[in-house]
């Protein structure tokens, strides 16, 4: 099967990342992960309300106040201080409010990963440096 982009070999298999529809930053790592071999399957986090159980699934692996999208609205404006809240209650606000989820969500092959910043992007990947995520010049709003 070919890919677009830079590869030309077989599918390396299938990637579910759950990012916001319209994101520039996004929209740039579903490119860089096809162009390396990988079936995406793109899931738009605003739309499709994860529960705390399956958020849990992507975060484990960090402390979960290090999974928060800094430059989430609520965040930028003064309006919500995650740093005040425990775990419990910073997880809550993330089900409720997913802008505030760090993006993207991955998921490959039983493995979960939270931001493109996390070792199962650069296992994918291999040496190619991921591209970064949202960017001040991008036009996404409500990031």
């Amino acid at each position: 099967m070919k890919q677009e982009g830079n590869y030309s070999g077989e599918t390396k298999g299938i990637v579910s990342l759950y990012g916001k529809a319209g994101c520039q930053g996004n929209a740039r790592q579903v490119k860089q992960l096809k162009s390396a071999g990988y079936v995406v399957q793109f899931i738009d986090l605003l739309s499709r309300k994860l529960e705390a159980s399956e958020l849990t699934k992507f975060t484990s692996d960090r402390p979960l106040h290090d999974c928060v999208n800094q430059r989430a609205p609520l965040i930028t404006s003064g309006e919500f201080d995650p740093s005040t809240l425990d775990e419990d209650d910073l997880l809550q606000a993330m089900v409720e409010n997913p802008i505030l989820i760090k993006r993207p969500l991955l998921f490959y092959r039983g493995h979960f990963a939270c931001g493109f910043d996390h070792p199962l992007v650069e296992q994918l990947l291999g040496e190619t440096p991921p591209e970064l995520g949202c960017q001040k010049h991008d036009a996404c709003n409500h990031n």
